[in-house]
């Protein structure tokens, strides 16, 4: 048989969820302090400061995608999936981009 709620018991429960920790970021937080996880988010936070220099770049140049693309001769949905992370760069393909934009690579 189906136990019937009341709607004090169901504002209860939704009180008690709404004021405790929130379970995703719990989740999150234990995720980020696992050891066993350190590479991981060291590989992910190399690739979005990347993503983030190639906008900053173009930004600086003050081009817009379909301007860089017509530079590096290609398309300007290639541009927008490099600035997402989409695309797997080359060393080729991020000097052609630096250089569209009037910059020079540095591996440090």
């Amino acid at each position: 048989m189906k136990r019937e709620y009341t709607d004090a018991e169901l504002l209860a429960d939704i009180e008690a969820v709404l004021s405790g920790p929130d379970p995703a970021e719990i989740e999150r937080d234990a995720y980020f302090n696992d050891p066993a996880n350190a590479k991981e988010i060291a590989e992910q936070q190399a690739q979005m400061d990347l993503i983030i220099a190639l906008y900053n770049a173009r930004k600086d140049a003050n081009l817009t995608q379909k301007e860089l693309a017509e530079r590096m001769n290609t398309t300007q949905s290639f541009v927008a999936r490099l600035e997402r992370g989409r695309v797997n760069i080359t060393i080729q393909t991020l000097a052609r981009y630096a250089a569209a934009c009037g910059k020079r690579i540095a591996l440090v």
